[in-house]
């Protein structure tokens, strides 16, 4: 009886192990709405500043999160996404919308 209670035990044990790391997955990641758009700009190097045109829309991924933001008078654009450490984010990627007017204007 006690090699069947001991064996019970070993069971339960190992289902709680099992359930215990089936906990929640890593965070989702965001995209643009159009991530999939030809005119996406993948970045091969680490960079935390753009420069666009002043006033251009432009949609970017940082991490996992993602920003859609209007380029002010300088035309630099700084990732605003930070890391747990509070280090600024370098950009996966950007799609800019250079004929949207700023702020939905005519």
């Amino acid at each position: 009886m006690k090699r069947i209670a001991s064996s019970a035990g070993a069971l339960a044990l190992a289902a709680v192990a099992l359930v215990g790391t089936a906990g929640p997955s890593s965070a989702v990641t965001d995209h643009c709405d159009d991530y999939k758009s030809p005119d996406k700009v993948e970045l091969d190097h680490e960079t935390t500043t753009l420069y666009f045109e002043p006033y251009t829309t432009v949609c970017y991924k940082a991490g996992t999160e993602t920003r859609t933001v209007v380029v002010g008078d300088s035309g630099v654009l700084k990732s605003e996404i930070y890391n747990k450490k509070g280090k600024r984010m370098a950009f996966s990627y950007y799609i800019a919308d250079y004929d949207c007017p700023p702020y939905g204007g005519s």
